[in-house]
This record gives C-alpha cells, sequence and structure tokens, in this order.
C-alpha cells in the first residue's frame, strides 16, 4: 500500500482566540497502486462463445480534474452460426471516467460518469459496450481501497511522536480525526485527514534563544536531545545507502548527513539558535532531502508515508516537540525486522559506514616525515637535535618553533602527497590542494596537535568539539574516524584532514570553481565546506558578505596566497613569513 502523506498542511477555520484548530493531513493514494487494485476487477465480459470483451492491464491518470482509467482490450459482438462466429471481431481501448468517494468506513470507492470503447482505427464501439458496460460498471463500483489501516498507522505514529506532557490532548486529537472529500491530483488521489490540533501547539515558534553561552547543565541538555536525532539520521541514511548502489545518491545522502552534522554542531556551539525545539528544526531541514531522494528512487515506501505525515504535523504545529519515540518508530519502518535501537549513539569506528559512503580507513602507523626539499646549515641542527622527539604529546616552547615546524611541516608535506597520489587531483587543482592543506593546519591550530592545560598535556580542543592539528570535528566524523586516534594520534589526524579537504575540493569546491570559471574559487570553496559543511561552499561569493563570513575567508585567502608564493610559516605569530626575492 502505497499511501503518501504531504509535507505540506492546511490550516482550516484557525482563530487566535480558539481552543482549537483543525489542521488537515492530506493522506495521498498513489494512482499506480490504485490501478493495480482495481485491475484485478476487471473481469472478462462474456455472453457465449462469441459475445465477449477482454481487457488488458490498465493504467489509471489524472486528466481535466477527474480519474480516467484506459485499458487495451479484445472483444467480439457476433452470432454463432453452424458452429462458427459471425461478425466482427474488436481490438481497441476501454475508456472510463471516474469520480473518488470516501465511505464512512475509511473505505475509497470510485463512481463511473463516463465510459466507452475506442477502437484502434479511432471509432467507437457502441453495441458491444451497450452489451458489456453494465458488467464493468458493476464491477468497478464494488471496488474499495481500504484506508483504515493507513489511518490506524497515521495515528499510531502521531500518538507516539508526542511526548509525554502532550500524550492526553493528542489522544483528545486522535478521536476526531475524521476523513474529508477525495480530490484526484497528478499521480494520486489525494484524502485529506482532518485532525483538531490544541491551539497551543498552533502557536508561533519561540523567539531564538539568548546568545548568552549556554551553562554546562544546558549544554549537556542539549546534547542528550540532539544525539538521538543524529543517530535517526545515521540509521536512515545508511539503510537507503544499502538499499542501492547508485553513486549519485549515496553522494546525496553524505552531503545531507554532513550538512545536518554541521549543523547540530553549530547549534551545539551556540552558533546557531533555532527557535523552539533544535531536534523539529533539523527534522524538517533534512527532511526536505531525503524526500526528493525517495521520491526519484521510489523506494522505501512505508518510511515515507511515516515520515511524510510527521513532517506535515511538525511543519503545521510548531509548539508540539518531536518526541524520541516518534523517531525511533520512524526509523523502524525503513526496516520493520530491525530489533535493534535505531537510536543508539555510540563513539565507535563504523568500517560499514565508512565503506558506503567512501571514506577510507587509515591503517595503523604512519611513514616517517620526511625533510624538507630545501635546507640550511641551520636545519641539519635542528634535526639533529630533534629527530629523535616525539611527535606526539610534543607541546613546542618558543625556543623549539624552528625545529617542531621542520618535524610538523614534514608530516603535512608527505601525507598530502600521498593523499594526492590516490586522489589523482587534475592540475590546476593537484597545487591547489598542496598549499591548501598546511594553509588550513595553520589557521585551524597553528600547526599544532596538542596543548598544556592544567599543568598536563593533552589534545587541542575548540568549544565547538574539533580537536587536533587539523581540528576534525568529532560530532560531524563520528563513526568514520576513530576518534582517541583524532584526539592523540599527530599523524593520523592530518590523514584524516586531509581526506576530507581532497573530498570536500574534489565534490564541492572543484565543481563550484567549474561553474564560475575561476579556479582561484577552488581553494576558497574548499576552506568554506571545512569550515561549515556542503551548504557554504559559495558563501564566500555572498553579496553582501556575512562580517563573520568575510573575516574567515580573508585570512584563508591571506594566508593561502602566503604559503602558494613560497612564504615560511611562523609559529610564533601563527602566519606566513614572505618569501624573499632572489638576488643576483
Amino acid at each position: 500500500m502505497l499511501v503518501r502523506v504531504l509535507a505540506v498542511c492546511c490550516l482550516v477555520g484557525y482563530a487566535h482566540d480558539a481552543l482549537a484548530a483543525r489542521v488537515e493531513i492530506p493522506l495521498r493514494v498513489s494512482l499506480d497502486t490504485l490501478g493495480e487494485a482495481l485491475g484485478a476487477q476487471l473481469v472478462p465480459y462474456r455472453d457465449g462463445r462469441c459475445r465477449y470483451l477482454e481487457l488488458q492491464a490498465p493504467k489509471l491518470e489524472f486528466a481535466q480534474g477527474r480519474l480516467r482509467l484506459v485499458a487495451p482490450g479484445t472483444g467480439s459482438l457476433a452470432v454463432e452460426i453452424a458452429g462458427k462466429c459471425q461478425g466482427t471481431a474488436w481490438k481497441g481501448t476501454i475508456h472510463l471516467a471516474l469520480v473518488p468517494y470516501v465511505e464512512d468506513a475509511a473505505r475509497l470507492r470510485l463512481r463511473v460518469v463516463d465510459s466507452r470503447l475506442v477502437d484502434a482505427s479511432g471509432g467507437l464501439g457502441p453495441l458491444l459496450w451497450d452489451a458489456a458496460k453494465q458488467h464493468i460498471h458493476a464491477r468497478l463500483e464494488r471496488f474499495a481501497y481500504e484506508l483504515g489501516a493507513s489511518r490506524d498507522a497515521l495515528a499510531e505514529l502521531l500518538r507516539s511522536a508526542a511526548p509525554p506532557s502532550h500524550a492526553a490532548a493528542m489522544e483528545e486529537s486522535l478521536r476526531q480525526v475524521a476523513m474529508l472529500a477525495p480530490r484526484p491530483e497528478p499521480g494520486q488521489v489525494v484524502v485529506p485527514i482532518a485532525l483538531e490540533v490544541p491551539d497551543a501547539w498552533l502557536a508561533a515558534a519561540p523567539a531564538a534563544a539568548s546568545p548568552a553561552p549556554l551553562t554546562e547543565a544546558e549544554l549537556e541538555a542539549l546534547e542528550q536531545a540532539l544525539e538521538p536525532w543524529d543517530a535517526f539520521l545515521v540509521y536512515v541514511v545508511r539503510q537507503m545507502a544499502l538499499d542501492g548502489e547508485d553513486d549519485a545518491v549515496r553522494k546525496r545522502l553524505f552531503t545531507l548527513l554532513l550538512d545536518s552534522r554541521y549543523q547540530l554542531v553549530a547549534i551545539l556551539a551556540g552558533e546557531s539558535a533555532p527557535p523552539g525545539n533544535p531536534v523539529r528544526e533539523l527534522f524538517l531541514d533534512a527532511w526536505n532531502e531525503l524526500r526528493a531522494i525517495l521520491v526519484e528512487t521510489k523506494r522505501h515506501a512505508l518510511f515515507f508515508d511515516a515520515a511524510d505525515a510527521l513532517a506535515a504535523l511538525e511543519a503545521a504545529a510548531p509548539g508540539l516537540p518531536l518526541s524520541p519515540e516518534g523517531l525511533r518508530r520512524l526509523a523502524r519502518n525503513l526496516k520493520p525486522d530491525d530489533t535493534g535501537n535505531p537510536l543508539a549513539y555510540d563513539w565507535a569506528l563504523d568500517p560499514q559506514l565508512g565503506r558506503l559512503f567512501g571514506v577510507d580507513g587509515i591503517p595503523e602507523g604512519d611513514p616517517a616525515p620526511v625533510a624538507p626539499p630545501t635546507r640550511s646549515w641551520l636545519d641539519f641542527f635542528i634535526s639533529r637535535a630533534y629527530a629523535d622527539t616525539p611527535l606526539d604529546r610534543w607541546v613546542p616552547t618558543h625556543n623549539e618553533f624552528a625545529a617542531y615546524a621542520v618535524r610538523i611541516g614534514g608530516v603535512l608535506q608527505k601525507i598530502t602527497s600521498a593523499e594526492l597520489q590516490r586522489t589523482k587531483l587534475p592540475a590546476p587543482y593537484d597545487a591547489i590542494y598542496a598549499h591548501l592543506v598546511p594553509t588550513t593546519a595553520l589557521i585551524e591550530s597553528c600547526w599544532r596537535q596538542y596543548v598544556v592545560r592544567g599543568g598536563k598535556v593533552t589534545y587541542l580542543r575548540s568549544h565547538s568539539g574539533s580537536v587536533g592539528i587539523m581540528q576534525i570535528n568529532q560530532r560531524v566524523w563520528r563513526g568514520f574516524y576513530d576518534i582517541e586516534r583524532v584526539r592523540w594520534d599527530t599523524a593520523y589526524n592530518v590523514r584524516a584532514g586531509t581526506q576530507i579537504l581532497s573530498r570536500y575540493l574534489k565534490d564541492y569546491a572543484i565543481p563550484y570553481a567549474e561553474r564560475t570559471g575561476d579556479p582561484d574559487h577552488a581553494p576558497r570553496a574548499a576552506y568554506a565546506v571545512y569550515n561549515a559543511g556542503p551548504k557554504a561552499v559559495g558563501r564566500f561569493a555572498k553579496s553582501p558578505p556575512h562580517p563573520r563570513e568575510a573575516r574567515v575567508d580573508e585570512k584563508l585567502w591571506t594566508l593561502y596566497q602566503a604559503i602558494a608564493e613560497g612564504g615560511q610559516v611562523d609559529l610564533a605569530t601563527c602566519g606566513v613569513k614572505q618569501a624573499r626575492a632572489a638576488t643576483r
């Protein structure tokens, strides 16, 4: 049963001083599904051996505000003489105009308002149809398509979506559910479900939260609210990716997951404060893209039905929080026989997730860094003095900056070269990438993996949860990389960061630069994605620019150009010293 629930609701009879308002959630019955069910009703008409009408599989269409059933067929209206049928055989199509209506018992039925036979040459078969139509009409008008199970499934989903504080009000609303007159539309019959919703749920969403930093308790509560959402989305994109081998669909799912996670991180960091329930906002934003993917792939009908219903109520009732149980029940529509918890949240490495979305695993260990390509007499003493110094847990002092820069610069260079060998980026983007990696590491961490905090060496961590030299965000890349190694293994952090940056360059920045015709847009677009997710790919070109985004882009572009021109990183200032002009 393919019942579609429109993700846009109509509010009928709503008044601010009313105790309740009616929300219409349209159920959608696919014409393909309805036509297939109707086909079983078109049994042959036969009156003896020489009078018959046989119809093949019909097609149900939307035409001029009505439903039209068209079916090819063959027939005969002959007379048997001497054991033979004497007359003309018929071949053509049957055309029936139908009007849908709903009975009290939640059954969708059809009334025939016009019908005719058309032969292959365009003429009519009136005599044959006069004999057969009463039989065909009666069969079609006895047909009933049951909507009760879909209505009950919708009610159960909405019931589970309501948090305990709203359970009684939701139950009262569900007792008053009514089916309204259906209407044909292209591809479907829409059956509106009218639901009386308490006025409090239809109130405008609360104003945005104060920009003041969250307390530790508030942050913990927000994390507990958002983690089930992230687990839900991972479960959904995994199941949809497993369902097919379409690389383009998997790329869209991966982009959706990244954008949602970047948005989640911004909420936790206090950089974005959506009004009301953040889970609701994340769900509605993600559902737009998920819905488009499902429409194109024509898969996961049960999930589509349930999610569309939930999105409809959430869009219409901003005062109704989306509960974890609603997400859990919704996720199980993707894989009804799965007994696991689709909202289970953990930090473990998930190799299957990496394989599905092309995030290559990083093996244990890492090759030793090579020396920079140009050396001076000072490098000899630096390398001798610090060659055996462990790079991990090294927090360089001011006197060690030069030695540390040589070591960490070698790591960045070698891992960047290895990633270029793997990805085979074309010119000029290979050179752009080679300059972008050290620039990104400089902006993100000043080339540092560790800091001293409370008298102890620990990994560098931002307020948004990004860690290490490449500032890999733990929540964005949960499941794709080993979080403990991202924190404590410098080379692993660099390798993860170079993988992420090359993917962002290849999948988002290069296509953007090619659309604009300017290769210099590639490093700026890649860093915009690295900083804020795929949706941010062209934000540096906005007019007028957002002040914060403009500062981020200006810093990136200034340092990138200096490194591309041969400048040397200065860890004392976290900047770049201009390369000296060549002398004769």
